[in-house]
């Protein structure tokens, strides 16, 4: 510990997904990030190279991100989902 902080609980963690069937169907994703201690996050979304989550429904508890269908984004095969928690 360094001044009283745990650095190493918040370095980020983050991924890149490509997007299956199955969760066209089930309409969202959940990622097991290994840090229960997570607190934020960022989400993006690409479909043929173009940033298009600008809709999504994101939540983070217990360190699994959930990425859900919005009101006009709904997950499709081979979107391409970047997360960063921390």
């Amino acid at each position: 510990m360094i001044a009283g902080i745990d650095w190493a609980s918040k370095v980020p963690i983050g991924g890149t997904y490509i997007v299956i069937a199955a969760d066209d169907s089930a309409g969202s994703h959940s990622f097991v990030t290994g840090n229960p201690d997570a607190v934020g996050f960022i989400v993006q979304a690409f479909r043929s190279g173009v940033n298009i989550g600008a809709d999504i429904k994101a939540s983070l508890a217990a360190g699994v991100l959930k990425v859900e269908d919005g009101a006009t984004y709904k997950l499709t095969a081979n979107d391409v989902i970047n997360w960063i928690v921390f």
